[in-house]
């Protein structure tokens, strides 16, 4: 395990989140200009960055990896609806169980990705797996989530959505169509044109400092309390228990290589922004989701080290 190596994938994590953290503390930009930036990371550069990467994926390769795809079904949304029972069965309201469920089970690989993953795999490695977890997190466990917290939100007035509307919605998402439009280029063997992929790489280039950035604006603006157990136990969870998860469902299918390695370590990623964003929505948990994203963004600079140090095993 090369030191230097992991310094550089995830030092600039660490230094563009402070960044944009502090902007946002320092209201350098104002709330409009905030959701601005968060737009223009995932509505475009980043799907253009998953696009450009899973339609210049290895053809064979794209094809053997429906046992990675199952790993992340179980390992994200599978560990979401376990931790959304375990929450009941301990007496928390649906939406606080929703939410708290999402916050330890999502993650922020769509959006650290790239940077964490790209010094260690390289480009085609990661933009795969970056590319693959986008498609499952948003369609299998977003769509789930927006229509469980929205027939919770019943009793308060709030007209619920259908199961079927949000699977709709999800797959709007440039986030899921994206990578998706550029894994069937890659299936037909008719990647882009050099030309179109030399007009769409200056977005894509921005895309992951963009998101970064992004995220520790948003940060800033939620309330935060270190102290709290829930948070503390959360990010444990996030960054160390469902990472088990994966290495557990990754062995039992006797996967191993490059694809593997870089599975379980993006497993060992924050928690995503949409956790906390959904906490504001619905006026639930925002201190306790806002405080696992900052602690298990923290905490990656123990858990990525450790994640590529195990997946040695696969």
């Amino acid at each position: 395990m090369n030191p230097a190596l992991l310094i550089t994938a995830i030092a600039p994590v660490l230094l563009l989140l402070a960044m944009g953290f502090a902007a946002g503390k320092t209201r350098h930009f104002d709330p409009d200009q905030n959701r601005g930036f968060s737009q223009f990371a995932l509505t475009y550069s980043l799907p253009v960055a998953l696009f450009l990467g899973m339609a210049g994926f290895d053809r064979h390769l794209l094809l053997a990896q429906g046992p990675i795809i199952l790993v992340m079904v179980i390992g994200y949304s599978a560990f979401f609806a376990a931790g959304y029972g375990v929450l009941r069965a301990l007496r928390q309201s649906m939406i606080r169980s929703t939410l708290l469920a999402y916050a330890v089970s999502s993650t922020a690989a769509p959006i650290y990705g790239l940077t964490v993953l790209e010094p260690i795999y390289g480009a085609t490695i990661s933009s795969g797996v970056v590319g693959l977890a986008a498609v499952v997190t948003n369609l299998v466990q977003v769509s789930v989530v927006v229509y469980m917290l929205q027939a919770a939100s019943q009793a308060s007035g709030i007209a619920a959505t259908g199961l079927g509307r949000s699977v709709w919605n999800t797959v709007r998402n440039p986030l899921v169509w994206a990578p998706v439009l550029g894994a069937l280029l890659s299936l037909d063997g008719q990647p882009p044109s050099p030309m179109l992929t030399a007009i769409l790489h200056p977005l894509a280039v921005c895309a992951p400092g963009i998101a970064i950035f992004a995220c520790g604006l948003a940060l800033a603006a939620y309330p935060l309390k270190l102290g709290s157990r829930t948070a503390i136990l959360g990010s444990v969870v996030c960054i160390v228990i469902q990472p088990a998860v994966f290495f557990a469902g990754l062995k039992l299918l006797d996967l191993h290589g490059p694809m593997a390695q870089a599975t379980l370590v993006a497993s060992a990623m924050a928690t995503s922004t949409p956790s906390a964003l959904f906490a504001q929505q619905y006026g639930a948990c925002q201190t306790e989701t806002a405080t696992i994203m900052l602690l298990s963004t923290l905490g990656m600079t123990l858990s990525i080290p450790l994640a590529v140090l195990v997946s040695h095993a696969l």
